[in-house]
């Protein structure tokens, strides 16, 4: 399934050229929706929620219809490609589920997982089951983020045997975090996945750090601009969740070159550095290793070395009938 992030990065490409423009024509090839009649209708607001995009949707004017939602989860291969009216498609016409067109532009949905029509004030119906969005801006501060982070942390701690790697991925726990978070954020907290969620030292913490990657990787919402994923940039904060605060330093490498580690002072840990208490939960701080920078600390390391020790990475199938199965990679050395 797709990272929160990414359809955050999704909207803000969208919201350019959707919202305040009339759709002139639209297609949504799904059965049920076959028969929709979105011409005429106006792009009110391109919003994503967890790792659902929305395009909410006003009526003609004189229509007596009430605004809708449409809905779209991207899954695996999912994506929404922008071109003009007259050029020619950008995905092969099998996969595409929905055809949308403004005066200038033209969207292909192609290969969603979901696409959902649904009245505006019945949202809920579609998504009510998820848990706070992890890229929600009320977790910024006051008191609106601390409800969501203490309701986030009453769902995660809901189920204190499940393996924590499990329940991340839960999108009713917490809406945003896919595998790539997952692996992250139970690396830089030094959290076996397979430990049962009651016995994380820090579960407010462990969201927090979670909240922080992914924040770090969304871009400014105008002007739209390309920006490489990585969850590399942090550096040791003793204040910080798990010692560690995200501070993405670099953004003018291409994909694959990631920011280092850093310390307090801006300066690349030395690999000797000791990393905050074990007692608190955390695990030593990550080291920088310039001579074989990745992207991630272990995220998809079949072939190469945990980036935090130098350490072999454990890959695993990792799930349950009641779980989907997923593909995890984590370092036996830095998760105890």
């Amino acid at each position: 399934m797709p990272e929160g992030d990414s359809l955050v990065r999704a909207a803000h490409r969208l919201r350019p050229v959707l919202a305040g423009r009339t759709l002139a024509h639209a297609d949504l090839r799904v059965p049920r929706l076959a028969t929709a009649r979105l011409a005429g209708w106006t792009v009110a607001a391109v919003e994503p929620q967890g790792k659902w995009l929305l395009l909410r949707l006003t009526p003609p004017p004189g229509s007596a219809a009430a605004p809708h939602t449409l809905a779209s989860h991207l899954k695996m291969e999912g994506r929404w490609l922008v071109t003009g009216r007259q050029a020619r498609w950008a995905a092969p016409g099998w996969q595409v589920r929905a055809v949308l067109e403004t005066g200038e532009h033209r969207l292909l949905g192609a290969q969603l997982g979901r696409l959902e029509l649904v009245p505006t004030a019945h949202e809920d119906r579609l998504l009510g089951h998820l848990g706070p969005d992890l890229l929600d801006p009320a977790w910024d501060g006051g008191a609106h983020g601390a409800r969501l982070l203490a309701e986030g942390v009453r769902r995660l701690t809901a189920r204190p045997e499940r393996p924590v790697g499990l329940a991340l991925l839960d999108q009713s726990v917490v809406a945003g975090i896919g595998n790539i978070y997952r692996c992250e954020s139970l690396l830089l907290a030094g959290l076996d996945p397979h430990r049962p969620v009651g016995s994380v030292p820090d579960a407010p913490g462990l969201l927090t750090l979670a909240r922080d990657l992914l924040r770090a990787n969304v871009p400014p919402a105008a002007p739209y601009v390309s920006w490489p994923r990585t969850t590399t940039g942090v550096r040791a904060d003793p204040s910080g969740p798990y010692g560690l605060r995200v501070d993405v330093v670099d953004r003018g490498f291409p994909p694959g070159l990631p920011g280092t580690a850093l310390d307090d002072a801006g300066t690349p840990l030395d690999a000797t550095r000791p990393g905050p208490d074990a007692g608190t939960g955390g695990a030593a701080a990550p080291e920088a290793r310039p001579a074989r920078r990745a992207q991630y600390w272990v995220y998809g390391h079949r072939n190469s070395p945990c980036g935090r020790c130098g350490g072999p990475v454990t890959f695993e199938e990792f799930g349950s009938p009641q779980d989907d199965e997923r593909q995890l990679w984590w370092c036996r050395t830095c998760q105890r």
